[in-house]
């Protein structure tokens, strides 16, 4: 199995926010330095009719020029943070790899605009599936696309993060996006998975929407539904792979 992630790409997106931050960090520095000079020199009296207007021009302009600068610090910080691998998929690509031969690629850390963010996709002839990987734990209950999680008193409650919910948005614009490429053919499947195990984790599923599993399962369950049956020719796997990819 082919095990890559677009590390080279999303590196480089970083230092060009970066540099973004840096050049909107010195347009806000130059507007609040605008800001103070009207302040210190003042070219409109205080007796003169337009004084208050000139008195809330120069203090928005300086608050202006503070806003700038915030922005370039959080575009700074954006950059500095911006994650160019996922581990938890790196694990689970470690984990496939025996199992699956080179035909198969596994793309780790993918973050596209018209996509959004995934954790790991992986592209062959059987088609394109999508991985949510989570590390949480915890005692949940999945009834199709709701998602409850048992609390320390032993309710159940109902969960403000939704696995399946998101990996359905993700499928709809994983599939629009090779739509436009006229990649509509290609099926887009969905997966979401526990990487730890039980007692860590117990799962309890009742008619899940989207298949649900621990990373133990992983395999065996390729094996049962992903791996049923090839769908594309080895020219189309390098298409979307290369799209996915770049």
């Amino acid at each position: 199995m082919q095990s890559i992630a677009p590390t080279r790409r999303l590196s480089r997106r970083s230092r060009d926010l970066l540099v973004a931050a840096a050049v909107v960090f010195l347009a806000g520095a130059l507007v609040m330095i605008a800001g103070i000079a009207l302040h210190i020199f003042n070219l409109v009296v205080p007796f003169n009719p337009g004084s208050q207007i000139y008195d809330l021009t120069r203090k928005g302009i300086l608050s202006l020029g503070a806003g700038i600068v915030f922005a370039s610090f959080l575009m700074a910080l954006r950059a500095i943070t911006w994650k160019t691998d996922n581990a938890l998929a790196r694990e689970l690509g470690a984990l496939l790899a025996p199992h699956l031969d080179r035909q198969f690629v596994y793309i780790r850390n993918i973050s596209k605009r018209p996509i959004g963010y995934l954790d790991a996709v992986l592209v062959s002839k059987h088609g394109v599936l999508i991985f949510r990987i989570s590390k949480r734990k915890g005692l949940f209950f999945n009834d199709k696309g709701d998602w409850l999680r048992r609390r320390r008193k032993g309710n159940w409650k109902p969960m403000r993060w939704n696995p399946t919910r998101e990996v359905a948005v993700q499928v709809a614009k994983l599939r629009e996006f090779l739509e436009d490429f006229q990649l509509a053919a290609v099926p887009v499947r969905a997966v979401i998975i526990f990487t730890r195990e039980s007692p860590l984790v117990q799962l309890t599923l009742r008619d899940p929407a989207v298949p649900v599993v621990q990373s133990s399962e992983l395999v065996e369950h390729l094996q049962d539904n992903y791996l049923g049956r090839e769908r594309l020719d080895a020219e189309t796997v390098r298409r979307v792979a290369n799209l996915l990819y770049r």
